[in-house]
């Protein structure tokens, strides 16, 4: 079996922060001539660039084909001395079309926009020109993500070079710079999210000169810039792209397409007519539809799916997932195990789980972050290591939005707490993920439930002796306030347990019955988005009335507001240092949380309630912006450190190592559904789960 290939680079294990879309902050057009989508493509793969010449590129990645056919180098320099993008489009792809084998195309898709692939911040894609190979296509559409195998995106003006020629600066930060690196980054984007793929291959024309890039969950590889009128290597890419095998091509084949998919596999799939694939974990085999979570559809990082499936021999139904690991973090099956050994409550059971081997004996395990010689990383990168994983749980659960009552929320809330405890006082495992996303709520068949802490693949052992004692890790809206200064702080119990206290706080004012308005409701969860430890404080610190409907839901919170508060109150006249210091201590174990949430569910008035979750209105207060030219986008030419400084910071996940997705790296990964339908800044939408780790979806 393969192992996973030596690292050239110093282990990283400091997170870099990602940005995600937040839960309520909206997002408007900046005018013509500024695509938000581009923006934010560029800032999440920001410092995740490596550069490496063509024909190391060509020889590493795609090296065998048969032989090639002379290069014409007259017809690709009348492609050069056109003026125009639009003049270009057909004397380039009639150039390449000798370098294809038969049945692949070139399409002209430069105004024809995949409705299917508004996947990040709602842009569906247009590239000049899409590569397909001879498989049937999936749609009737003339630009498809879903079946395209490459791209090729012109610029007439070597000017508009998403890259620089100085290799520990790479990226361009003027603006048209940055918008041709988000645009190309949208196109992979799109290619990753609706395919099963470990990566997948781009073309940027810059006038005469050319760049080929490599996309993975890690970053891009990107190429020095070259002359296609006098080197071959622009059809020499082409030519061992399509001879290429599926899997060199960056195609997963092992989510293997299935035939004659029994009947019952299917009703318990709720599959219909759609595909259904076939997934190989070690040696079980399970049957699986589409993805229910969306943290797959971020560049880079996790890029977890969480998918319903099938095994295929107990027809027992359960979870997949399938993620890219953080190379350097304990697997989640390990994790998993450790937990079991200890009898940990409330968690899954493992069915399955490993690393991911591909099918080509030539292409080996899936990896992605490790260069080998005469590539080069730039000095500030943030660039992390990625292994391709599995793990089959045996819990299909629901969000814990989706609570029936407030009570069977609030004893999901505990039950989770109960594995947290666990875990820490009996197996020294840390989670540092606590979200809305990982806490699920289990049905079993008698009609009772409990409570499910899941996403453990960020978890750090007791007596783990590295960096990671600092990391900002987490999804940003549940990470506690303390973790969220400046200065890096090692994080403690209490954070874990405030994250939990978060987590109700965001879920209540979100689902629970409540006499916010919306406007209302919006500023509250605003505090959740916002940069910063202020906001956080003041989420535990005062008690905001959210107008509960609920008399049990709001005696339960009023007790742990009374409580939590002291975390972030200094000490006054009105309470001595020793009662002071204990309140505070207390707030450091599980013990005083646990025995709160543990009276408050006694009450059968309480459970007998019914008063389900509510998809609650959130209403943003701020008007409509004006669109804006690039020459009035004051932000458009900033350096990198000055946008830095000038973007809110609350646009991001902290973690993905998915959300990583690191979290990722605020993956992600992490890591981990649109917020806010947003209507320009004065509309009304429904409460919806976080991008950043999509609600009690992430498994």
């Amino acid at each position: 079996m393969s192992t996973t290939p030596p690292n050239p680079l110093p282990l990283d294990l400091e997170t870099p922060t990602h940005r995600r879309v937040p839960t309520v902050f909206p997002f408007s057009s900046l005018g013509l001539h500024v695509e938000t989508a581009f923006v934010e493509a560029a800032y999440e793969l920001e410092s995740k660039f490596t550069l490496v010449s063509a024909k190391r590129f060509l020889a590493k990645h795609l090296p065998a084909a048969p032989l090639m056919p002379v290069v014409n180098y007259a017809e690709f320099k009348v492609v050069a001395m056109k003026g125009a993008e639009v003049e270009i489009y057909e004397p380039l792809i009639h150039a390449l079309n000798p370098f294809l084998k038969d049945g692949w195309s070139l399409v002209n898709t430069s105004n024809s926009a995949d409705p299917s692939s508004a996947c990040f911040l709602n842009h569906a894609i247009k590239p000049d020109i899409t590569v397909y190979s001879k498989k049937s296509p999936t749609n009737s559409n003339l630009c498809r993500s879903r079946d395209m195998e490459t791209f090729i995106e012109l610029k007439i003006d070597s000017t508009l070079d998403a890259f620089t020629a100085d290799i520990d600066d790479l990226e361009n930060t003027t603006g048209e710079g940055r918008d041709s690196r988000g645009q190309i980054i949208t196109y992979f984007n799109a290619m990753q999210a609706a395919q099963f793929r470990t990566h997948g291959f781009g073309v940027l024309i810059l006038g005469k000169k050319c760049r080929l890039l490599r996309h993975t969950h890690s970053g891009i590889e990107v190429t020095t810039p070259f002359c296609y009128t006098e080197t071959s290597h622009l059809a020499d890419f082409f030519w061992r792209l399509s001879h290429a095998s599926p899997a060199a091509r960056g195609i997963d084949e092992t989510f293997e397409l299935a035939t004659d998919v029994p009947s019952d596999v299917r009703t318990l799939l709720e599959a219909g007519n759609s595909e259904v694939r076939k997934v190989r974990v070690q040696s079980r085999e399970f049957y699986v539809t589409e993805p229910f979570t969306r943290s797959h559809h971020y560049p880079v990082g996790r890029g977890t799916r969480c998918l319903v499936a099938v095994d295929c021999q107990t027809r027992e139904k359960c979870v997949l997932k399938d993620t890219w690991r953080v190379h350097g973090y304990h697997p989640e099956g390990e994790v998993y195990e450790k937990l079991h050994a200890v009898n940990t409550r409330n968690i899954p059971n493992i069915l399955a789980a490993g690393d991911v081997v591909n099918l080509d004996d030539n292409v080996g395990q899936h990896t992605c972050g490790f260069y080998p010689e005469g590539w080069h990383v730039p000095k500030d990168s943030t660039i992390r290591q990625h292994v391709h994983y599995r793990i089959v749980l045996d819990v299909v659960g629901e969000p814990i939005t989706s609570f029936k009552s407030t009570h069977e929320f609030t004893r999901c809330i505990l039950n989770a707490l109960e594995a947290h405890c666990d875990a820490v006082t009996k197996a020294s495992v840390t989670h540092r993920d606590v979200s809305a996303g990982n806490i699920l709520i289990v049905r079993k068949r008698d009609g009772s439930s409990f409570g499910c802490l899941i996403d453990w693949e960020l978890a750090k052992y007791g007596d783990d002796k590295d960096a990671r004692a600092y990391e900002k890790i987490g999804t940003h809206q549940f990470i506690a306030a303390r973790l969220c200064r400046d200065i890096p702080v090692a994080r403690t119990n209490g954070d874990e347990l405030e994250s939990f206290m978060l987590v109700m706080l965001w879920v209540i004012a979100g689902y629970a019955r409540n006499g916010l308005s919306a406007t209302d409701r919006w500023d509250y969860l605003l505090q959740f988005d916002a940069p910063g430890r202020i906001p956080k404080e003041n989420l535990t610190n005062h008690s905001q009335d959210l107008q509960l409907s609920s008399p049990h839901l709001e005696n339960m919170l009023d007790i742990l507001m009374g409580g939590w508060k002291w975390r972030y109150t200094k000490l006054s006249h009105k309470i001595s240092e020793k009662d002071w210091q204990d309140a505070v201590d207390r707030l450091e174990s599980h013990a005083w949380m646990m025995n709160t949430l543990q009276e408050a569910v006694k009450s059968a008035d309480w459970e007998a309630s019914l008063d389900s979750a509510v998809n609650q209105e959130v209403k943003s207060r701020m008007p409509a912006r004006r669109k804006k030219r690039k020459s009035q986008f004051s932000e458009y030419d900033m350096s990198n450190k000055m946008r830095k400084r000038f973007r809110w910071s609350g646009l991001k996940k902290v973690h993905q190592v998915g959300n990583e997705e690191d979290g990722e790296e605020s993956d992600d990964d992490d890591d981990d559904d649109d917020n806010v339908d947003d209507d320009g800044g004065g509309g009304a939408s429904k409460m919806k789960e976080p991008l950043v780790n999509v609600v009690a979806k992430q498994c």
